[in-house]
């Protein structure tokens, strides 16, 4: 009986492996050319369905954050874009893209476009916004496309475009919700966890405390009509967190895409804040009386040891050192500052005699007058001084120009800016 019973099971388990050998002989019908290129087709369908094209939801170096760009493909791979980079919201650009086999299907934007470029375009120094000319799509749906970059393998999607809804209008409604959601400093509430989110570009950064052990968390996140996607579900002190809903409840508050006791608010810091904990450029053009004088040394100094300065600012180097940073040809350097806040809207600024990178190998060649306006005076010869400076705004909610006059001598001007002045002094 024993010797039937394991006749019958080695039977049943033969059938079920030629039955599986069948399925599998089924699934590798076609040659596997015909089968990427009917993957291709379907693929290309897909693309060219849209009426009023795809956002590509472009996610790529992580602390700048994630963009709309509109992408609309057509039959003879020519593909439209816009962006929500340009000024002009009905600009767009267009260019070829290609559908092609490479371990899988690719999608490649093949030939230059002046809008989708300014994302995957390498600079001198870096890998720019890190964007791809070539993706892997790895899942395509009737709404959805999702791509894995070729080159830095970031995840981003494709979303179908409402039909209703021109690009401009898309895009106006971006900027409009960007105005006043895109802060420096935001307050964010949820329950007894009250801090403060320093935002930068398209990220919003938030401490996160596990076992009594503190760590920031940097938040990239894409601004839609509907408020700030998170670029993937962070979580912070045990709540998970998507983004947060366009448009404010009366309180002014942001609320949680899921959970609305959760909230984000605009937080304004005083003018003496803004200066330490920010990035602020020096625009020598418009500074008046020894500071002045001081950075008209410059042009000098840089012939002396054959470089030139891209940019001077305020701000903090890696190791979290306030101080006048700069960048030389190549290098980066500080020039470390002292200060105390007097009250929100008066700040005294001391050299500290020390320096970050080789800030103080600079100094000794000349780059001292950087120092010297902000912390020097001329009482016979030039000399450092704790000075205090009265700080004004062009808008105190949200300033771009912040502007220090002397307190004891209001001919001292100093005026900076939320953006890069580039070569202050020439190039």
């Amino acid at each position: 009986m024993k010797k039937i019973y394991s006749l019958a099971f080695a039977l049943v388990a033969l059938l079920a492996i030629t039955s599986c050998k069948n399925e599998i002989d089924d699934v590798f019908d076609q040659p596997s050319a015909e089968r990427i290129s009917a993957e291709l087709q379907k693929t290309k369908e897909v693309l060219t369905s849209a009426k009023n094209g795809w956002c590509l939801e472009f996610f790529g170096k992580r602390d700048l954050g994630g963009y709309n760009i509109l992408l609309k493909f057509d039959a003879n791979n020519n593909v439209t874009a816009a962006s929500e980079l340009t000024e002009d919201v009905n600009e767009t650009a267009t260019s070829h893209y290609a559908l092609t086999q490479s371990k899988g299907a690719i999608l490649s934007f093949d030939t230059y476009n002046s809008i989708y470029h300014k994302f995957a375009a390498p600079v001198p120094d870096n890998d720019g916004m890190m964007g791809e000319v070539e993706y892997r799509i790895m899942r395509v749906t009737n709404d959805s496309i999702f791509l894995t970059g070729k080159k830095h393998e970031t995840p981003v999607v494709m979303v179908r475009m409402d039909e209703k809804k021109s690009w401009a209008n898309y895009l106006t409604e971006v900027h409009e919700v960007e105005k006043v959601m895109v802060n420096k400093w935001s307050l964010y509430t949820n329950g007894k966890d009250v801090q403060r989110g320093r935002g930068n570009n398209h990220t919003l950064t938030l401490v996160n405390t596990k076992d009594g052990a503190h760590s920031e968390v940097l938040m990239p996140y894409i601004i839609k009509p509907d408020g700030m996607h998170f670029y993937k579900t962070y979580n912070i002190n045990g709540k998970d967190l998507t983004g947060f809903s366009y448009p404010a409840t009366t309180g002014g508050k942001y609320t949680e895409m899921k959970d609305k006791t959760v909230t984000l608010e605009e937080f304004i810091l005083p003018l003496t804040e803004q200066i330490t904990e920010n990035q602020w450029f020096v625009d020598p053009s418009l500074c008046k009386g020894l500071p002045k004088q001081c950075l008209n040394q410059m042009p000098r100094v840089m012939q002396g040891v054959e470089e030139v300065i891209a940019a001077v600012w305020l701000g903090k180097d890696k190791d979290g050192a306030f101080g006048i940073g700069f960048k030389s040809s190549r290098y980066i350097a500080y020039l470390h500052l002292n200060y105390q806040a007097v009250s929100d809207t008066a700040i005294k600024f001391a050299f500290a005699g020390t320096g970050g990178g080789d800030g103080m190998w600079y100094f000794k060649q000349g780059y001292a007058f950087l120092a010297y306006a902000f912390a020097g005076t001329l009482d016979g010869k030039l000399q450092f001084v704790t000075k205090e400076w009265n700080i004004s705004a062009d808008n105190v909610k949200r300033p771009t120009v912040l502007t220090l006059t002397d307190k004891d001598n209001s001919a001292n001007v100093i005026v900076l800016k939320a953006t890069a002045v580039e070569y202050p002094f020439g190039d």
